[in-house]
C-alpha cells in the first residue's frame, strides 16, 4: 500500500529523497534570480527627475515662509525672515520629500497634523536649536537646484543647495594641487543649475608670482571669472564681499584646499576648524555637512563638505558644448570616436590645449554610465 504526506500527492520516499531537495534547492534560486532581475529592471526604468517632484504647497500659502538651513535625521532648521533660527519637524507628507539646504518651507507654529496613537512617541531631541517648536507642512517651488550624480539608479541624485544664485569653486595652487578636471565638472553642475559660476584660486601664496597658473587658461578664454587669493595673509578676500551682496553662493572644493580658512576670513563669527592635508596627501574633513553661513555684509555663504570626487553622471551631454567650447560639433557629438593619444588626430583638430580632449572624454562616457549595481544586461 502506498504512503502519503498529508496535503501531498507524491510518494513520500520520493519526498525524501536527497535529489528532491537538490531540485527545490535549484528552482528556489531560480525563483530568486528572476525576482532579482524584476528589481534590476524597475532600478533601471526610474524616472530621476520624479524623484525631484514636490507636492502642491497651495494649500498652505498662508503659513509663514522661512529657509531650510539644515536637514537632520528627525528635523529641520530654519532661518525666519528676521534671520532668527528655529527647530522644525516634517509633516506626514514630505516625510519622503528630498528637502535640502536653501529650500524655501512653509511652516505652522503648531503641529497641524495629529500623530498616530499606534505609533512610538519621538524620542527627545537634543541640540543647540532645541526640541521642535514647529512642523514644516509644504516646500516652495525652487528656482534653482544645484546637485551632482548619485553612486546608482536608486540614488540618481545628491542635493546639494537649492536657490542659490552663484557657485563658487576653491582650487589650491599647491598641497594639492589644482586639478582643472574639478573645475570642468563643478562647471557642468552650475551649468545645470543655472548659477553663476566663478573660480577662487586658494594659497596663492605657496606658488611663485611668476606662475600665471596655464591650467586656467581654458577657463580664462570663456569669460570664467578668477579670483587670487591668499586668505592667511588676506589677499584678495575683501573683493569677495562686495560680489556675496545679497546672494546665495555655494562653496565647493575638494579636501584641503583652504575652504574652512577662506570661509572664516569671509565669515570670522563661523570659526570653523582647519585641518590641511593626511600624510597620504588628502584632505582632512574639517566639515562634515552644508553649512547656511549669513553675513554680517550682507548675503549668505553655503559652506559644503570638502569631496573626493564630482560624479557629473546622468547629465545632459548637451552641457558639454558650454564647457569645451573650443571643440568642433563633430568632436561633440562623439569624443571618443577621436584618439587622444594620437598627434595626427591632435593636428588635425589644431586644439590649443590637446589634454582637454581626454577630459571631455571622460564626461562624456560618464554622463551616460549604466546602473554600476546591476550585473543583468538588457
Amino acid at each position: 500500500m502506498k504512503k502519503y504526506r498529508l496535503g501531498q500527492s507524491r510518494e513520500a520516499q520520493d519526498l525524501d529523497h536527497r535529489e528532491a531537495y537538490s531540485r527545490e534547492r535549484t528552482a528556489e534560486s531560480k525563483r530568486r534570480q528572476r525576482h532579482a532581475e524584476r528589481l534590476e529592471t524597475g532600478i533601471e526604468s526610474h524616472d530621476a527627475e520624479a524623484l525631484l517632484r514636490l507636492p502642491d504647497p497651495g494649500p498652505w500659502m498662508h503659513l509663514p515662509e522661512a529657509t531650510l538651513i539644515q536637514r537632520h535625521s528627525q528635523w529641520v532648521d530654519l532661518e525666519r525672515e528676521d534671520r532668527t533660527v528655529l527647530r522644525a519637524t516634517l509633516g506626514g507628507k514630505l516625510k519622503g520629500v528630498r528637502l535640502v539646504c536653501g529650500d524655501r518651507v512653509r511652516y505652522s507654529a503648531v503641529p497641524v497634523e495629529a500623530e498616530d496613537p499606534s505609533l512610538p512617541p519621538p524620542p527627545p531631541v537634543r541640540g543647540d536649536g532645541g526640541s521642535p517648536e514647529a512642523q514644516v507642512v509644504a516646500v516652495m517651488p525652487r528656482k534653482s537646484l544645484l546637485k551632482r550624480g548619485g553612486g546608482d539608479d536608486r540614488e540618481p541624485w545628491q542635493l546639494i543647495c537649492a536657490n542659490a544664485d552663484e557657485l563658487w569653486v576653491c582650487a589650491a595652487v599647491v598641497d594639492p594641487p589644482l586639478r582643472p578636471g574639478l573645475l570642468e565638472r563643478a562647471q557642468v553642475l552650475a551649468l545645470d543649475a543655472g548659477l553663476g559660476f566663478r573660480v577662487l584660486v586658494t594659497k596663492r601664496d605657496r606658488a611663485s608670482k611668476k606662475d600665471t597658473l596655464p591650467e586656467l587658461d581654458p577657463l580664462r578664454e570663456q569669460g570664467v571669472a578668477i579670483h587670487e587669493t591668499s586668505a592667511l595673509k588676506g589677499e584678495g578676500v575683501e573683493p569677495l564681499h562686495a560680489l556675496l551682496k545679497g546672494k546665495v553662493v555655494v562653496l565647493l572644493g575638494h579636501s584641503g584646499v583652504g575652504k574652512s580658512t577662506l570661509v572664516n576670513a569671509l565669515h570670522p563669527e563661523a570659526a570653523l576648524k582647519t585641518g590641511g592635508l593626511t600624510k597620504f596627501g588628502t584632505g582632512k574633513q574639517t566639515t562634515t555637512a552644508a553649512r547656511w553661513l549669513p553675513l554680517s555684509t550682507g548675503g549668505t555663504l553655503v559652506d559644503t563638505p570638502g569631496i573626493r570626487s564630482l560624479s557629473v553622471r546622468g547629465f545632459d551631454r548637451a552641457l558639454l558644448a558650454q564647457v569645451f567650447p573650443e571643440f568642433p560639433a563633430e568632436v561633440l557629438e562623439d569624443p571618443l570616436a577621436f584618439d587622444a593619444d594620437d598627434e595626427a588626430t591632435l593636428d588635425r583638430l589644431d586644439l590649443a590645449y590637446p589634454e582637454r580632449l581626454q577630459s571631455l572624454q571622460r564626461l562624456w562616457q560618464e554622463m551616460e554610465d549604466r546602473n554600476p549595481n546591476q550585473n543583468v544586461w538588457r
